[in-house]
């Protein structure tokens, strides 16, 4: 899966609009369309109720947005243990 299909799906799962999130992510709706519907194929379930007016989280798309969401702050928060290795040794 590629790290901008991730971004996708994360964006759409807090905006619950599939314009707002393309717009927030400078793509076309086209786009966001695309990368749900291949990771719904890739799962074999899927990650939105939608209808012409309204977009849900389903039980097994709050799992997914939970577990990423929290690899993803856990990412971006730089380990301790990781800085000694940039570190010049005397």
């Amino acid at each position: 899966m590629e790290l901008r299909d991730i971004e996708i799906f994360l964006t759409l799962a807090e905006e619950l609009h599939f314009t707002r999130t393309a717009e927030r992510l400078h793509v076309t709706q086209a786009r966001v369309s695309q990368a749900i519907k291949k990771q719904e194929r890739r799962i074999g379930a899927a990650l939105f109720e939608r209808n012409n007016r309204n977009v849900a989280l389903t039980p097994i798309d709050q799992r997914l947005f939970d577990d990423r969401t929290s690899l993803s702050a856990r990412s971006s928060t730089p380990n301790p243990s990781c800085w000694q290795w940039g570190q010049p040794t005397r």
